[in-house]
């Protein structure tokens, strides 16, 4: 299964995947992700196991207005990004690196045109 792993090619462009995720709740209210729920790019849903997490960085997204910990994790070899939001309602995404042309398509607001 193949998945868009983050570049460091200086793209500053990310789309916010919302994923279904299992994870391990400490009685602190630590939260680290074990598996989530992906449908790959032929349509078919798996559960994506995650191998080990690397790092663990706070981070807050300006232009989503979110604070949450981004989440450095290794999955079948391959370095995939998650993000967890700690303001309400608490949720789980994959961040994809793109291009400007593909974030401003995902994020297009209704009514508003786009030129290719």
């Amino acid at each position: 299964m193949r998945f868009l792993a983050a570049s460091n090619s200086g793209e500053e462009y990310a789309i916010r995947i919302p994923l279904d995720m299992y994870q391990l709740t400490e009685a602190s209210g630590s939260a680290w992700p074990v598996a989530f729920r992906w449908v790959d790019s032929e349509g078919i849903p798996a559960e994506v196991k995650i191998d080990r997490i690397r790092s663990v960085t706070p981070l807050a997204e300006q232009r989503a207005g979110a604070v949450g910990d981004r989440y450095e994790c290794e999955v079948g070899g391959e370095i995939v990004y998650l993000y967890y939001t700690k303001l309400t309602p608490r949720k789980w995404f994959k961040i994809v690196p793109c291009s400007e042309k593909e974030y401003k398509q995902f994020y297009r607001l209704r009514g508003e045109s786009f030129e290719a």
